[in-house]
C-alpha cells in the first residue's frame, strides 16, 4: 500500500471520528453543565444517571477510538520523524500531512480524556 493511501485512510478515519465527536458534543456539553448543587434526591439521581449514560455512551467510546487510532499510527509517525530531516523548502507533503494527522489524533485523544475525567468528577459530585 503506497504511503499516500495510508495518509488518506488515516485522514478519513480522523474525519469520521471527528464527525462522531461533533454529533456527541451536545450531549457531552449538556451533561457537563448540570448543576452539582441541586436540591432534592430525585433530581440529583436523575442528573447522575444522565452523566453516567453520557460517560459510557459517548465519552469513553470516543476516547477509546481516538486513543486506539493514535496508538496504531504512532509507530509509523515515529519512524518518519526519526528518519526525516528538517527542510523548509523541499519536504515530502505526504509524510508531513501524516505527522499532522497523528498530532491531531493525539490532541483529540487528550481532549476526550479530559472530558471523561470531568464527567467522572461531575458524577462523583452528584453522588
Amino acid at each position: 500500500m503506497p504511503f499516500s493511501d495510508i495518509v488518506a485512510v488515516s485522514g478519513l478515519l480522523l474525519t469520521l471520528t471527528t464527525f462522531l465527536f461533533n454529533l456527541a458534543w451536545p450531549r457531552l456539553y449538556e451533561a457537563l453543565e448540570l448543576d452539582e448543587s441541586q436540591s432534592g434526591l430525585l433530581a440529583r439521581k436523575r442528573s447522575r444517571k444522565k452523566v453516567t449514560n453520557v460517560l459510557f455512551g459517548c465519552a469513553l467510546p470516543l476516547t477509546s477510538t481516538f486513543l486506539a487510532l493514535f496508538y496504531v499510527n504512532l509507530p509509523a509517525a515515529v519512524r518518519i520523524m526519526g528518519s526525516s530531516t528538517l527542510d523548509l523548502w523541499d519536504f515530502d507533503v505526504d509524510r508531513t500531512l501524516y505527522i499532522f494527522v497523528v498530532l491531531a489524533l493525539l490532541v483529540f485523544a487528550l481532549f476526550n480524556v479530559w472530558l471523561a475525567v470531568r464527567l467522572i468528577d461531575k458524577w462523583r459530585k452528584l453522588g
